[in-house]
């Protein structure tokens, strides 16, 4: 699988239980309720979605041929000797491209998947 990434960043976990903690933030392109086309908004089968999930020019963004490349590229953007790593996987809609065999690189890349 090619998986399509908009963005990979390092921040704080803004939501939720985990709000406060470190992550990184995997943000995958694409979502199969609406286009991310403002003009296409009333037609969309979502239409509250406020994340900007449209091509793969975000930061750290871009196509990776294999989930061990991917994982690599998330792994990168953890500091170095800091905490449990934990990585947020956030699109569009995530579930289109986080499969099991990136599941399984993440995890033996150290991070807790949410």
């Amino acid at each position: 699988m090619t998986y399509a990434v908009k963005e990979i960043y390092y921040t704080l976990q803004g939501e939720g239980a985990n709000t406060g903690r470190p992550a990184v933030f995997l943000r995958f392109a694409g979502c199969n309720l609406w286009t991310g086309r403002e003009e296409d908004r009333a037609d969309a089968v979502c239409t509250f979605c406020d994340t900007d999930f449209v091509g793969t020019d975000g930061p750290g963004g871009g196509k990776f041929a294999a989930a061990g490349d991917l994982a690599r590229a998330v792994a990168a953007a953890w500091p170095n000797g800091s905490g449990t790593r934990f990585v947020v996987c956030t699109g569009g809609e995530p579930l289109l491209q986080l499969d099991a065999p990136l599941v399984q690189a993440l995890h033996a890349a150290g991070f807790e998947i949410a």
